[in-house]
């Protein structure tokens, strides 16, 4: 077997040219088939210039995208990029690729000025050497119904009702848009 440290590795982000292959390098990576109803929805999806692909000979073997969301924090509005799609191809696992597309990622988020990110992660482990940590273990609350009482009740207005998905995709982006910024860990999501 060959010395990946021997043979070059480039670690930069794709073109749009370059995108049905990340893609179908992504799929593969996770145990799945592409197939055109999901190229669709990821395209719809990702922001081209977040997604660094590990390069070896022309061809993706590993891969980092981020998603751009904004954060509410006490007292501000931050940047915040969520980490999805991170994979190495199987000929290439434990052999580097991964670390330097978290090194570069990192880096991209710093000169952006994006100082709070986040990820979910299949195998948590492994994030832990690049700087991640597990932001909560779980949480079990027990509140004594005295001190459920809402301080500041309601004034009922509107109506409630069941809608259909194809409604709700009309009704709630709005509904989510007036009240995101005011809460704090609450970020801006897509329509999509």
């Amino acid at each position: 077997m060959a010395n990946l440290a021997d043979q070059h590795i480039e670690i930069r982000p794709i073109t749009e040219d370059e995108w049905p292959a990340w893609e179908h390098s992504a799929a593969r990576a996770f145990g799945e088939h592409s197939d055109p109803v999901m190229q669709a929805f990821i395209r719809s999806i990702t922001e081209i210039e977040r997604i660094l692909d590990a390069f070896q000979n022309g061809r993706v073997v590993g891969s980092a995208a981020s998603h751009t969301f904004e954060l509410t924090v006490p007292g501000a509005l931050v940047p915040f990029p969520f980490v999805d799609i991170v994979t190495v191809q199987p000929t290439h696992r434990r052999r580097g690729p991964l670390i330097r597309m978290m090194r570069q990622q990192m880096e991209d988020f710093r000169e952006r000025g994006e100082f709070v990110t986040g990820l979910t992660a299949s195998e948590s482990s492994i994030y832990s050497r690049y700087g991640w940590g597990i932001a909560v273990w779980g949480e079990d609350w027990s509140i004594s119904r005295e001190h459920t009482i809402m301080s500041c009740a309601p004034a009922p207005s509107g109506e409630t009702r069941f809608v259909d998905p194809d409604e709700m995709r009309q009704i709630w982006p709005g509904v989510y848009d007036r009240v995101w910024r005011d809460r704090g860990s609450m970020f801006n999501i897509s329509d999509v």
